[in-house]
């Protein structure tokens, strides 16, 4: 049976956050995801830059016979403002993340989370609260349980979700931190293991803490590169293997057909589909 990556799992995998001022350098880690008995999983690396002039994550993964590369950044100028940058087809795209924050503020206890403290460990050198976390999850009993080892020292939690959520992750992960800032353990997570509902084992483990002046070119768009609206064939840009291909092939192939439905509608079935699909982007659908 084939296994999807879910959209909560790559949110997973490709978490970043801003840091506090005084620290600036390369966080490197590594990656590991295991599912229950065996039948697929997946390892990788994630490289976080960090500077006064903003943060930048890249993300390689293997899953399976698919590999994942993902590159994300934010600048402190613009807090507001994600950039995802598809090499592969030197395009990169602007999420707004001022409207995500304001529904997960007012959702906030869409989810709820307990946050057992296990004692404080040092780790590369650095103090952190190891915590036990578990999701409550009134639908079916199974919400994912993690392990989580937190360092103040570096980054900040509040910043570091922000890298993290989707759009419709966004109240949960507020739910989230409003319960890790109650036991004192809102800092950057230099190791955490994840096991979800289904049993899907993740593990994150910062593995080096390279402190280091960064050049400014490190947080910008590279030249040449063209502004993407976005959509699901942008977010797949990044991906590689046969499983790719096919998706994007049969992707494309949807496309040219909605092209194809386009044309024979009337202007206001077309006016009437273009409002439809609006409210579904504003809604975040």
């Amino acid at each position: 049976m084939r296994r999807r990556t879910t959209p909560t799992l790559i949110a997973l995998l490709v978490a970043t956050a801003p840091a506090f001022a005084q620290f600036e350098g390369v966080l490197a880690m590594k990656l590991a995801v295991e599912a229950p008995g065996g039948a697929g999983g997946g390892t990788g690396t994630m490289n976080v830059s960090v500077s006064k002039a903003g943060t930048r994550s890249e993300v390689d993964m293997q899953m399976g016979t698919m590999g994942i590369k993902t590159v994300m950044l934010q600048r402190n100028d613009t807090p507001n403002t994600l950039i995802r940058i598809n090499d592969a087809s030197k395009t990169y795209t602007e999420f707004d993340q001022s409207k995500a924050q304001t529904n997960a503020a007012q959702r906030a206890d869409a989810k709820r989370y307990t946050v057992e403290k296990l004692g404080q460990e040092t780790l590369l050198g650095y103090k952190t609260q190891h915590v036990r976390v578990k999701e409550e999850n009134a639908a079916n009993g199974k919400g994912a349980v993690s392990e989580v080892w937190t360092a103040k020292e570096l980054l900040d939690y509040a910043t570091f979700s922000k890298m993290q959520a989707g759009r419709n992750q966004a109240a949960s992960e507020a739910a989230l931190l409003k319960a890790l800032k109650g036991a004192g353990a809102d800092g950057m997570p230099l190791k955490s293991v994840t096991t979800t509902g289904d049993g899907t084992r993740i593990t994150m483990e910062v593995v080096s803490v390279d402190k280091k002046s960064l050049p400014a070119s490190t947080f910008e768009v590279p030249a040449g590169y063209t502004k993407s609206a976005g959509g699901l064939m942008d977010t797949m840009a990044g991906m590689s293997g046969p499983q790719a291909d096919e998706a994007k092939k049969q992707l494309d192939d949807a496309k040219k057909r909605m092209n194809e439905a386009l044309k024979n509608m009337t202007p206001e079935q077309r006016a009437m589909f273009e409002k439809m699909m609006q409210q579904r982007q504003s809604s975040g659908q």
